[in-house]
């Protein structure tokens, strides 16, 4: 016999799956508008490292950086900034979304880049040339997981990419009882419009007490089994989510098919088993006094490893990117400032085509020119993250249609250069920090402190996530998508409410749907960009002319888990037997 039980949030989440490109630029010279050399001595770790001919970086004034305080658990920071979110979103949906309810101010445009200086350099910028990295037989890209390993031979022209990603994929899943007919990527669906009225949002999603930031669509009901088992089923009795409280487990049927696994340990670890994709283990490592999360991916055979700042908040626990590299202070500020005049750029994608950019041609067109180093970084993290959606994916269907409008708008990409130019600057408070000899403050850097800034903020989806939207049904979001958070972090369910922005049609929330969104997805949205963010900027003249420096921790830390292949294996099998 089952019995129901109370619902709550939580369900396995998504590992992050980012793909990162390798870019061969001619950028403009190394004279500075006064004249002065910027260069510094190459790093070590960018000996291997494909070497860019000189850029010119424009004059600016220096901008300052202001370290933005860590948010505790249930500041008020957070709390006091929902009404302010919501309000800056209304403000910007109207520009976005015309026809459609969230107000008619202006949009703001948080986080923008300084502006430009006047134009004193005197000659003229060479154009820049094509930039490879994502075309078949181009040098492969180095992959952002594997921070400790030497760099791939970037002279080696004739080895693919690496696939972080398992392109295999089953077909349709039967657990998608909220899915569109065919393949989940048809565009060619009608666009509808969802309001941002409050009273609508989540009207008719089932909430939950046992999956955290992961509300059921309407119709859901959740039983607990003799064995303790909790399980979600659909309104149709198709089975979810199942939690096992004994081997603390949680797993997940998505609506592309995957199933996810997610175990946790009192101790910290981890495991993310998936049956395809990246997939990872996780533990912790003490340096100084200061725990680090040490995640090991495995992909195809292959390990590389990445490291996190682990964060209490509420019920949950944030596992915070920490960078594995830092500049020098003038390599930031180049970073977020902005050109004299707009900077052409060719990418090499655009003229040869290749399988992914020709089916997501229609969603997303790269600028041919750039006004500030995060718009060409914007760029580059989307190109990066398609190309690594369009591996896991078939491609039976047609490519998204032109006629969806549901792409990416020049808007949104001003709003995704905008977030990266607040990374970026966290990211130099974390250097200073570091070359300080001091640790950064708890949440430094994570979603929550990012949330409680009063400004909406935007990420680029770092991999595929079920949803349930404000009419109360499923939909999902993939790697490429982007959604734009419009409140404070909830500590007491684990999420926060978001809008999506841009997605590809077919069984993707619609856009403008507002969606509620478990902040571990949204964590690992921030870290995907950072990660590809850090490794775009790597592959500038002006990263390569900086002096950089690996932190203690990164250098102290252990080696890929020989042993994960194994741990991932073995939780598939007590997954399989847990569902019977």
């Amino acid at each position: 016999m089952c019995r129901q039980v109370p619902q709550e949030n939580r369900r396995p989440r998504s590992g992050s799956l980012a793909i990162t490109l390798t870019a061969i630029a001619v950028m403009w010279g190394t004279q500075t508008a006064s004249g002065q050399d910027q260069s510094s001595t190459t790093s070590p770790q960018q000996a291997q490292r494909q070497v860019l001919p000189p850029q010119r970086q424009p004059a600016a004034p220096a901008v300052p950086v202001r370290p933005q305080p860590a948010v505790p658990n249930g500041a008020n920071t957070a709390t006091n900034a929902g009404a302010a979110n919501a309000n800056a979103a209304r403000n910007l949906f109207n520009k976005l979304f015309p026809g459609t309810t969230g107000g008619a101010a202006p949009p703001a445009q948080p986080g923008a880049a300084a502006p430009a200086p006047a134009n004193t350099a005197t000659g003229t910028n060479p154009a820049m040339q094509a930039l490879q990295g994502l075309t078949k037989g181009a040098t492969p890209p180095v992959n952002p997981r594997n921070v400790t390993t030497p760099p791939i031979n970037t002279r080696n022209a004739t080895t693919p990419p690496i696939n972080t990603r398992n392109v295999a994929t089953p077909p349709g899943s039967a657990h998608n009882a909220a899915a569109m007919p065919g393949n989940t990527r048809n565009a060619a669906a009608p666009l509808q419009m969802a309001s941002l009225t409050n009273s609508q949002a989540n009207a008719r999603a089932v909430q939950s007490r046992n999956f955290l930031g992961h509300p059921g669509p309407a119709g859901s009901t959740e039983t607990q089994t003799r064995t303790g088992n909790v399980v979600r089923t659909a309104a149709d009795g198709s089975v979810m989510d199942v939690h096992s409280p004994r081997n603390g487990m949680y797993i997940h049927h998505g609506l592309d098919g995957n199933r996810h696994i997610v175990v946790s340990h009192p101790d910290g670890s981890r495991i993310y088993a998936s049956s395809r994709g990246t997939q990872y283990v996780q533990h912790p490592y003490v340096f100084r006094g200061q725990t680090f999360a040490h995640r090991t991916y495995y992909a195809q055979g292959q390990l590389t490893h990445q490291f996190y700042r682990p964060f209490p908040y509420g019920r949950t626990v944030l596992d915070v990117y920490a960078t594995p590299r830092y500049y020098d202070a003038n390599f930031y500020q180049w970073a977020t400032s902005r050109f004299n005049a707009p900077q052409p750029f060719k990418w090499d994608y655009v003229s040869s085509s290749p399988p992914w950019f020709g089916y997501y041609k229609s969603y997303f067109t790269p600028d041919s020119s750039y006004s500030s180093p995060s718009s060409w970084l914007a760029d580059y993290v989307l190109a990066a993250s398609l190309a690594a959606s369009y591996k896991t994916e078939p491609r039976t269907s047609p490519p998204p249609s032109a006629g969806g409008g549901a792409g990416v708008t020049p808007e949104v990409k001003q709003m995704i250069a905008d977030e990266v130019d607040r990374q970026v600057r966290q990211e130099s408070v974390e250097a200073q920090q570091n070359a300080q000899n001091r640790d950064p403050p708890p949440g430094a850097g994570s979603v929550v402190q990012a949330l409680g800034d009063r400004q909406p903020h935007v990420f680029v989806v770092a991999s595929d996530l079920d949803l349930v939207d404000a009419s109360g049904r499923r939909c999902m979001i993939s790697e490429g998508d982007v959604v734009q958070v419009v409140s404070a972090p909830q500590p007491a369910s684990g999420s926060a409410d978001a809008v999506v922005l841009a997605s590809k049609g077919g069984g993707e929330c619609e856009r403008a749907a507002r969606v509620e969104v478990a902040l571990n997805d949204l964590q690992e949205m921030q870290n995907h960009m950072r990660e590809t963010i850090d490794q775009g900027m790597a592959t500038t003249n002006a990263a390569k002319k900086s002096t950089s420096v690996t932190p203690a921790f990164v250098a102290s830390a252990p080696p890929p888990d020989s042993n994960a292949a194994h741990e991932l294996d073995q939780q598939q099998q007590i997954a399989a037997a847990v569902e019977g």
